[in-house]
């Protein structure tokens, strides 16, 4: 499940600018982005720097974009020296301009594609403006300590993914986990310790995410990350690599070694029209409070003996 070929990461920390810049040689030199202007991901931008960049759900997409009405390989943006070519890859949904379907277009500044429900442009603007840019969807969007989505962020794309799911029957996997004994830790070591152990947690996770799932901290010491159409034997072995990556982690703060563990709750659910999100989400918790009733450390895989489980 880690992720492969990670053109533009999906990290709302890092999918804009990166990178040591000299800020007096780019002051005023405006650079193409693709800005996402409404749809799950909007308020996001990438800095268009490759020659070409494939949009899609997949996580092979150059850019992925979390709309579960654009296909996994939807459109290519074609970069030029004065110009973008923009082409729809025979997207099942297609790709309008001013309300009319499209295949190929060179893009002015005030172009609007919509692919799916997400609505993007192509604009150009210096370092310094899209660095503030960022900081602001950072500041909306993100979990000020690790970085990655917040509580708020992460259930607003959860909805759409859910909503696509539950329109298809699809797989959808929860999993929920939990620093063991945490409040222990910042007793024992201090908080600045325990800060330090959920950025380094947040870290492993993020590595362990595919580009088009999603990952984010629920509160505290607790993240949720929504993996799709993940059959569930595969999203329990891969909380289960994930336990264990964690349980071998050399955590430190400041020479002190910090032994840590995480407990775990998968739910996955093939997702019918009596479904809820808060009740998937429910049950995964449910699943990580067995967990550490049970000895911690542990995963716990959430089984369903009737409909009532999800009513």
């Amino acid at each position: 499940m880690s992720a492969s070929g990670k053109n533009c990461s999906l990290l709302p920390s890092t999918t804009m600018v990166s990178g040591t810049v000299n800020h007096a040689q780019v002051k005023h030199v405006l650079e193409p982005y693709l800005v996402i202007l409404s749809g799950c991901d909007r308020g996001r931008q990438f800095k268009l720097e490759q020659q070409s960049y494939v949009i899609g759900r997949s996580d092979e997409a150059d850019i992925v974009i979390g709309d579960p009405k654009i296909s996994r390989r939807h459109c290519v943006f074609t970069v030029f020296k004065d110009r973008i070519l923009f082409e729809d890859l025979q997207s099942t949904n297609g790709s309008f301009l001013a309300g009319e379907r499209i295949e190929k277009h060179w893009l002015s500044a005030h172009d609007r594609i919509m692919a799916g429900d997400t609505v993007m442009r192509i604009d150009y603007k210096c370092y310094s403006e899209a660095e503030s840019e960022q900081a602001l969807y950072r500041a909306a969007y993100t979990d000020a300590l690790t970085g990655i989505l917040n509580r708020g962020a992460f259930m607003q794309r959860a909805h759409e993914e859910f909503s696509y799911c539950k329109r298809n029957n699809a797989l959808l996997s929860i999993v929920m986990c939990d620093v063991d004994h945490f409040k222990a830790k910042n007793d024992a070591f201090g908080h600045p310790a325990g800060d330090q152990v959920l950025k380094e947690l947040s870290a492993i996770l993020s590595e362990q995410m595919r580009k088009e799932d999603l990952l984010a901290r629920y509160g505290g010491e607790e993240f949720i990350m929504m993996l799709r159409e993940t059959p569930g034997d595969a999203a329990a072995g891969w909380a289960e690599r994930i336990r264990r990556s964690v349980m071998h982690y050399p955590f430190t703060y400041k020479g002190q070694t910090i032994p840590t563990t995480i407990s775990i709750g998968v739910c996955t659910r093939r997702v019918t029209a009596i479904d809820s999100l808060p009740t998937l989400i429910r049950i995964a918790d449910d699943a990580l409070y067995l967990a550490k009733q049970n000895g911690r450390n542990r995963l716990e895989i959430a089984h369903f003996n009737s409909a009532s489980d999800w009513r």
